[in-house]
């Protein structure tokens, strides 16, 4: 998504600090690379590709991935389990 001319780059939903007093700008930003991080990982889809994608797509694919990896640990709990 291309901003127009002189837009700004921050929400103004956005706080300006975090609860400690820090700028929150910087924190959403490691939050968001993070958070595209580990979709590419898991996703083995490009760096790249996944930064094109909407924050709420963003959102629906780390909660799928949370409920995957949720599922995978009950499921290896159960083999331990049965052994």
């Amino acid at each position: 998504m291309r901003l127009p001319r002189f837009a700004s780059h921050q929400s103004f939903l956005d706080p300006q600090l975090t609860n400690d007093g820090k700028p929150f700008g910087p924190y959403r930003y490691k939050q968001i690379v993070k958070e595209s991080y580990l979709i590419s990982k898991n996703t083995n889809t490009s760096y790249v590709d996944v930064m094109k994608i909407t924050p709420q797509e963003r959102n629906y694919i780390l909660e799928f991935l949370a409920e995957e990896y949720k599922r995978t640990q009950e499921l290896t709990e159960q083999a331990k389990i049965k052994k």
